[in-house]
């Protein structure tokens, strides 16, 4: 069954609100957990060990994921730290 919430805010209070959910989603996704670190694209090859080129093809498969703030892209070490563990437990 749909119901219909109707609520009455002004223009500004609109607005802040979509600002605010907005930041909000931002901040969630630059950072993935508090205790985690994101590393750079140079960084994250020196802890992997790995080649740029390497870096992006396992990134465009999905097999490491990655988090672009603006035109840099960040890695979470907690998500290079569970490619490391799989593919030492396919090993």
């Amino acid at each position: 069954m749909l119901q219909t919430i109707s609520i009455n805010l002004s223009h500004s209070e609109f607005t802040n609100l979509i600002n605010t959910a907005v930041i909000t989603a931002i901040d969630n996704r630059l950072k993935p957990s508090e205790q985690d670190e994101l590393l750079t694209i140079e960084q994250a090859k020196q802890y992997l060990k790995c080649s740029a080129v390497f870096l992006w093809k396992c990134r465009k498969e999905g097999k490491i994921k990655a988090v672009n703030a603006g035109k840099k892209v960040l890695y979470p070490k907690s998500n290079l730290n569970e490619y490391l563990q799989l593919k030492t437990k396919r090993s």
